[in-house]
């Protein structure tokens, strides 16, 4: 089977919250590349596919989160949680000050 993937992907557990139904919940980016991830949703929240999903991931030692948005391309049951993967639309950083910088 050929790779369809256009970007090399990086194995790393990411911690993070995504928005859903309910408000602000866990999740753990499991691999990431420069145009999307595939994240671990610890719900059992209905996820639908071509859904915006907004992410806010603390990366270490910055103080504010990254926000990012991207739309859910496909998604798996597993058991207690799903697997998705999103490919990312829009990213957001805080710079020094607190305020929010977009990423081109």
């Amino acid at each position: 089977m050929s790779e369809r993937r256009n970007f090399r992907r990086t194995a790393l557990p990411q911690r993070a919250k995504y928005f859903g139904a309910k408000g602000w919940k866990d999740c753990l980016i499991t691999e990431m590349s420069a145009k999307g991830m595939r994240i671990k949703f610890y719900t059992r929240d209905k996820l639908t596919i071509g859904s915006i999903i907004s992410l806010k991931i603390l990366v270490p030692p910055e103080s504010k989160p990254v926000m990012v948005k991207g739309v859910l391309r496909w998604i798996a049951k597993k058991e207690d949680y799903f697997i998705g993967g999103i490919k990312l639309f829009r990213v957001d950083k805080g710079d020094k000050q607190g305020n929010l910088m977009r990423e081109q």
